[in-house]
């Protein structure tokens, strides 16, 4: 008698690995770069109908608490069902740094207003405040410009819009505004 085999045909893609974290950071410190892994994508073997709804692979869940330091350390990766992949787990890596508030007053001007044309904006003035990379040697408002884009208000429903920044050093971490919308009125 003959002995035959039959094996369902088998599939690969390459998907990202998400990572799935809860941190938490000691007052006046926070991560300077979002947590990244490595490899940041696995290769996915199974079945082509199977393969279809996977568009990705999550970390089991890594739990930092209280942090002052930056971090890293190894994450078993979670095998969707049916389906196997090239690896087990990844390497975790978080980068944190300490940090200090500055607020400031800035003025919102506008740009590529087209000629014979006016656009205002209410308020023109907003407060920010600024996370910055500890020690500070700067004022982080210094060459700072926050604006509304003539185009994004045109393509705004209501004249509403969310100022832009440019010029931010790379010593600011993020920034936060208050308003953070303003009303803008062509004239």
């Amino acid at each position: 008698s003959i002995v035959q085999f039959r094996f369902p045909p088998e599939n690969h893609k390459r998907v990202p690995v998400q990572p799935i974290s809860v941190v938490t950071f000691k007052p006046q410190y926070t991560a300077s770069e979002p947590l990244t892994v490595a490899p940041d994508s696995v290769t996915v073997y199974g079945e082509p109908v199977q393969l279809d709804r996977i568009d990705r692979v999550l970390t089991n869940t890594i739990s930092l608490q209280n942090l002052s330091s930056s971090t890293h350390g190894v994450v078993k990766l979670e095998t969707p069902v049916g389906v196997r992949i090239s690896d087990k787990d990844v390497s975790y890596s978080l980068e944190v740094t300490r940090y200090v508030e500055v607020k400031a007053s800035v003025n919102v001007s506008v740009s590529n207003v087209p000629s014979g044309k006016e656009l205002l904006v209410y308020p023109s003035v907003v407060d920010v405040v600024f996370k910055c990379v500890f020690p500070l040697g700067f004022d982080p408002s210094e060459g700072v410009r926050f604006y509304v884009d003539y185009h994004d208000f045109i393509n705004s429903i209501n004249g509403r819009c969310v100022p832009k920044v440019k010029g931010l050093s790379s010593s600011v971490i993020s920034y936060s505004i208050e308003p953070q919308v303003v009303e803008c009125i062509e004239k």
